[in-house]
């Protein structure tokens, strides 16, 4: 199985089969045929043998286009419902169809035994439970559903007193975040200061790589000029102003419903927007930041080509750069990009200076991060508080997220020249 999706991709109808098949006159007398070049949006799952699928893209397509669910979560259900297709046609009853036509008479005895195979197999529960969800989504909001004056494809709903499998998926594993040696390595892998300063980003704010490319150079300058407010102690008038060692930085979020977008503020450390800064000032980021005609609309970081990142090029940059550390055996492991989240977490969790005790850093975190609840943030330290302090090194210096975000630029900042194109 696989899946295509196209959001407003221009289609040539000229050399299609309709314009030059025996379909030809029939098709040119329909209104379609006025313009021959269209715009087309959808998704569609088509089989090992090239044929569509026609239940299921009809139901992708018309949560695609009319973004009923997340872009995201539509192609990923696509590829579940696939693997459960795959899984239909290895049974006799099924066996002779090239379609999906077996959705409509599967039964409840047969969705049990193959999610119970697949926790056999030794699935993740939470794989299983979303695969289970996006059954539960294909049957109850499209195969069960009447739409207007037109019966429901199958009247009997497998999923009518909700979900199949009674496993739990909220069993949660004590997270492992990237370490600021981790880190450290991988920037000393990446080849350019464009790169490095980047992933030290993702780090110092949390940013998943999906909004990596939605940070602008406005929103930059915004947490920068931050600095210029005057922190002054009171009651002390001859005082002199404070720099504050964090700056809200706005995030055009990700995780919001619908392709929505879920805007929030997190706290950067001054010195990782400082490196940042520095880096706009080159000639290498002034040539392709040039073409746009606001910083508004100016992306922060350009890939090697001068473009703006994509959320598959920044999984490939740190991809790369990971095999690089693990290859030079300074690291035991890949780290990924959300295992910088994960880090970035435990920094705010462990920095003295983001909260009087460890309740206000994770309140300080949930923000930051944006996560509707206070439980999410606490899955990233599952270890008790009070047995982590006793696990930690007792004659060590409590260190605070932002000296450790200088400290990391002090030894990881590489010139970039004038004349460097990448």
């Amino acid at each position: 199985m696989k899946m295509v999706a196209v959001k407003g991709k221009l289609l040539d109808l000229r050399n299609s089969v309709l314009t030059e098949g025996k379909y030809r006159e029939q098709f040119l007398s329909q209104p379609e045929a006025q313009h021959l070049e269209v715009k087309v949006t959808g998704c569609v799952l088509i089989g090992s043998g090239e044929q569509l699928q026609p239940l299921t893209s009809e139901y992708l397509c018309r949560n695609y286009r009319n973004n009923l669910l997340a872009d995201a979560s539509t192609k990923s259900y696509a590829y579940r419902i696939g693997y459960l297709l795959d899984d239909l046609k290895t049974q006799v009853e099924f066996e002779s169809s090239d379609r999906d036509e077996a959705l409509l008479s599967v039964t409840i005895g047969r969705l049990e035994s193959y999610l119970a195979g697949l926790n056999t197999a030794g699935l993740a529960p939470k794989t299983i439970k979303g695969r289970d969800s996006a059954h539960h989504h294909l049957f109850t909001t499209f195969l069960c559903k009447q739409f207007d004056e037109s019966p429901a494809l199958r009247e009997d709903n497998p999923y009518e007193t909700g979900l199949i499998w009674s496993g739990k998926a909220n069993t949660l594993g004590i997270v492992q975040p990237c370490s600021m040696d981790e880190l450290e390595q991988l920037i000393l892998h990446a080849e350019s200061e464009r790169e490095r300063c980047l992933i030290q980003a993702v780090y110092d704010t949390g940013m998943r790589e999906s909004e990596v490319p939605r940070v602008t150079l406005q929103a930059v300058r915004d947490a920068l000029d931050f600095q210029k407010l005057q922190f002054i102690t009171a009651g002390l008038s001859h005082a002199r102003p404070l720099k504050a060692e964090y700056c809200p930085l706005h995030i055009q979020g990700s995780k919001g419903r619908k392709n929505q977008i879920k805007p929030r503020v997190t706290l950067v450390s001054r010195t990782t927007l400082e490196r940042i800064e520095n880096y706009h000032r080159t000639p290498l980021y002034r040539r392709s930041a040039n073409r746009y005609p606001t910083p508004e609309e100016t992306p922060a970081f350009f890939n090697s080509h001068g473009e703006p990142y994509k959320t598959k090029s920044i999984e490939k940059l740190f991809d790369r750069v990971a095999k690089r550390a693990r290859n030079a055996r300074k690291t035991r492991r890949l780290i990924s990009p959300h295992k910088l989240r994960h880090g970035g977490a435990y920094a705010i969790l462990n920095s003295p200076d983001l909260g009087n005790d460890y309740v206000d850093r994770l309140v300080t975190l949930t923000k930051s991060y944006g996560h509707n609840r206070e439980t999410t943030s606490e899955g990233y330290t599952l270890i008790p508080h009070d047995l982590y302090k006793k696990l930690a090194d007792p004659n060590s210096v409590e260190k605070t997220k932002a000296s450790e975000m200088e400290l990391l630029r002090e030894r990881t900042t590489k010139r970039i020249r004038t004349g460097d194109k990448k």
